[in-house]
């Protein structure tokens, strides 16, 4: 596992369909930079985006006549650059293409602000055309007419200025019927234009030339470095960065480019607590208890209060943050937040007590679509408020309910035919799901049961990339993404496997075990998002990922779990 991860892809790139599934992506505070070895396959790819609006969406180059860049139109594909790249590697991302005895190495920075380097062996004629629009990211323009303003060595519009090495000469035109091949799979509208206010050109002779776009981004210091990391720990760890921007961290790229509560405080053990970075975990903590209302904390912020899990993630999270630091002062400010939240959270308009547990409203757990909506007493929601009651008994915090009786009740999880826990009670819902491994991973399950309970996971949920979130045994499993009504039905979730993995260890499973299982998803990160996880992948083999190339939580608890079985405390 410790063995050097280099990004490196040779002629495999050629190949279209293979170069078009290496996704990249470098952030920044507000914006990002992303594509694929073989150009923009979504309407979210783009070399500059900022404040959520897609800027310069590309370049189009030649050299000594030959187009390099790739493109896919509504009816056509120009994919003649490929035929010419030897060589594509990340971070940051680098393109080599042999043109007879030219040899051309591209390189994309982004660190707030972008830059583009082409360092040129022998002679070239190089060409290069900026295609920029303004646009939401979520949308599409058909006939963009940026307002750009023509200046020494380049041109600028809105608060964005592009500039380069070579002579800029003002050339509008309009690439119309842009075409975005991963859109179009998701059923989406796949169609676009895109301007460009005019040309660099000029002669480059065994040198190098560079493109910079600059606007309004906060200091290179809050961004993402881009420099590569080589091994696994190094690699989760920059990828872990890419999400914590200030007190926020990022839900997923490309399409939750927002911080979400219960993804945040899910997150912030893996991304910041067990990485040793106190401050930056306080001001994600205090962010979230800021947001707290009535005993709860939003989901989507700043006012989507439909979550009955992200309290007691949050308090989860500060359980985890006094364990690495103790009860330092910041632990003290947040004793009455708790107070509050076990106060309040039980009579909340999403959650209420009935007896010593917790009953949920539908579609308020992180299974949220109306196809799952687990109205009732859910078995990851309930093990989380008895975590919460013990987290506050040890800090001398007064509670209606004793852990203990609650713990008592929770007993009533244990699903004798299935050999596990119910995912949820009250009314009892017999579908087998992953939910379960996070009480056993709190060590809510006595031995016996908990060994049971991992067999039947271990047997029906258990894939090479995480667990399912439905057996495939149930009538409405659905093993390939197909939208809501598969998100949770069958699809696998990454993020699962943190507590996975804790709850092999907590019942002593042999490490060697844990570690063959994170194979797979650590391999994971050499394709879709390069150096990063995805949201979900397929419940049934060959496992395709899908969601968001970057997903917080699935770093972040992959990340938790690596440093379970390889560096144990």
């Amino acid at each position: 596992m410790e063995a050097l991860m280099v990004f490196q892809y040779g002629r495999e790139i050629q190949v279209p369909g293979t170069a078009r599934m290496l996704e990249f992506l470098m952030t920044s505070d507000d914006g990002y930079s992303s594509s694929t070895a073989g150009g923009n396959t979504r309407r979210y790819h783009g070399l500059f985006v900022q404040g959520g609006r897609m800027l310069l969406a590309g370049l189009d180059e030649k050299v000594n006549g030959i187009r390099l860049s790739t493109q896919q139109y509504e009816k056509a594909s120009d994919d003649e650059g490929l035929r010419y790249l030897y060589g594509f590697s990340v971070y940051p991302p680098s393109w080599v293409y042999w043109l007879d005895d030219i040899i051309i190495k591209k390189t994309v920075s982004f660190d707030g602000n972008l830059s583009v380097v082409y360092q040129i062996s022998g002679d070239a004629d190089l060409w290069v055309r900026p295609l920029i629009t303004d646009r939401p990211v979520r949308e599409l323009l058909r006939a963009p007419a940026p307002a750009c303003i023509n200046k020494r060595n380049g041109f600028g519009w809105k608060e964005l200025f592009f500039e380069g090495d070579l002579p800029f000469e003002s050339h509008p035109d309009t690439y119309r019927d842009i075409w975005y091949q991963r859109e179009h799979e998701r059923g989406y509208e796949a169609v676009e234009d895109l301007y460009s206010p005019g040309i660099f050109e000029g002669r480059v002779s065994d040198s190098t030339v560079m493109f910079r776009c600059t606007g309004n981004a906060h200091s290179a210091q809050n961004s993402h470095r881009t420099q590569s990391p080589q091994t696994f720990p190094e690699w989760l760890e920059w990828a872990s960065d890419a999400f914590c921007h200030r007190d926020e961290i990022v839900a997923g790229y490309h399409w939750f480019c927002e911080s979400w509560g219960r993804d945040s405080a899910i997150s912030v053990t893996g991304l910041l607590i067990e990485r040793g970075l106190k401050s930056e975990a306080r001001a994600v903590l205090k962010r979230l208890s800021d947001m707290n209302q009535d005993g709860v904390i939003p989901n989507r912020f700043p006012d989507n209060y439909h979550t009955s899990d992200a309290s007691l993630w949050f308090i989860h999270a500060l359980a985890r943050y006094r364990r690495r630091w103790g009860d330092d002062p910041f632990m003290e400010k947040m004793k009455p937040v708790i107070g509050n939240i076990l106060e309040n959270y039980p009579s909340s308009p999403v959650a209420s007590l009935d007896h010593e547990l917790i009953s949920v409203v539908p579609k308020s757990t992180w299974m949220d679509t109306e196809f799952t909506p687990r109205g009732g007493k859910p078995v990851e929601i309930n093990a989380l408020w008895i975590g919460a009651l013990m987290e506050a008994e040890a800090m001398g915090i007064l509670t209606a309910v004793s852990p203990d009786s609650a713990r008592e009740e929770f007993k009533r999880f244990w699903n004798e035919t299935a050999q596990c826990l119910y995912d949820v009670i009250d009314p009892v819902d017999p579908a087998i799901r992953p939910n379960q491994v996070i009480a056993i991973s709190l060590g809510l399950v006595n031995p016996e049961q908990a060994t049971t309970a991992l067999d039947t996971i271990n047997r029906l949920l258990l894939t090479p990339y995480g667990l399912r979130t439905l057996s495939p045994s149930d009538p409405k499993y659905q093993g390939y993404y197909t939208g809501d009504s598969s998100y949770h039905n069958g699809s696998v979730w990454p993020w699962l496997t943190g507590c996975y993995v804790e709850a092999l260890l907590r019942n002593d499973i042999p490490r060697e075990r844990a570690a063959w299982v994170l194979a797979p998803v650590l391999q994971h990160i050499r394709e879709a998002g390069m150096g990063y996880i995805s949201e979900i992948f397929d419940g049934n083999p060959p496992h395709r990922p899908g969601g968001c190339i970057a997903q917080a939580w699935s770093v972040a608890e992959i990340a938790r779990a690596y440093k379970l079985v390889f560096e144990p405390a």
